[in-house]
């Protein structure tokens, strides 16, 4: 009976790698046409210092990722990302596959760091290649024809 158990229990750590987790999101960059900005931010690791840096500068802003419907995708390596609502969330993981059709998409090489700025409507509006203050990608926003609309539209601006 020991046996038995001894055995079964040493099965699930290897049937729970063998499934992918489901909550990992397989996001495609249509489906958020008209509903959101994206922000991707590209490094080689999750510690490389640039993506260190870069998550400094974007700590603390959630506010304004909220107010102009910016969510916040990180790429790391060639097949790993996750997306956060704003900054200051827990991240939800991306596909193996979502991840790599980003830097596809996008023409990133896994040891590069990019920030990469998509619009409503779904174009490339900016691309940096070293970490950038919250406020300038939020300046580059408001200045966009769309954003100046909607702050009209809500009062303020």
């Amino acid at each position: 009976m020991r046996l038995l158990l001894a055995c079964g229990l040493a099965l699930i750590p290897l049937s729970a790698m063998a499934t992918p987790p489901t909550d990992s999101i397989d996001f495609r960059l249509e489906e958020q046409r008209w509903e959101h900005r994206l922000l991707f931010v590209f490094a080689a690791s999750d510690t490389s210092e640039a993506l260190v840096r870069q998550e400094k500068a974007f700590a603390e802003h959630d506010a304004g990722f909220r107010d102009r419907d910016l969510l916040l995708f990180t790429v790391t390596g060639s097949d790993w990302g996750t997306r956060r609502l704003v900054p200051g969330t827990d991240p939800q993981p991306l596909t193996e596959a979502a991840a790599r059709r980003l830097r596809d998409r996008f023409g990133v090489a896994p040891d590069a760091f990019r920030i990469v700025l998509v619009g409503k409507d779904g174009t490339e509006k900016r691309r940096d290649a070293e970490p950038v203050t919250a406020r300038s990608i939020f300046d580059t926003i408001d200045a966009m024809p769309m954003r100046q609309r909607e702050m009209q539209e809500s009062g303020g601006g």
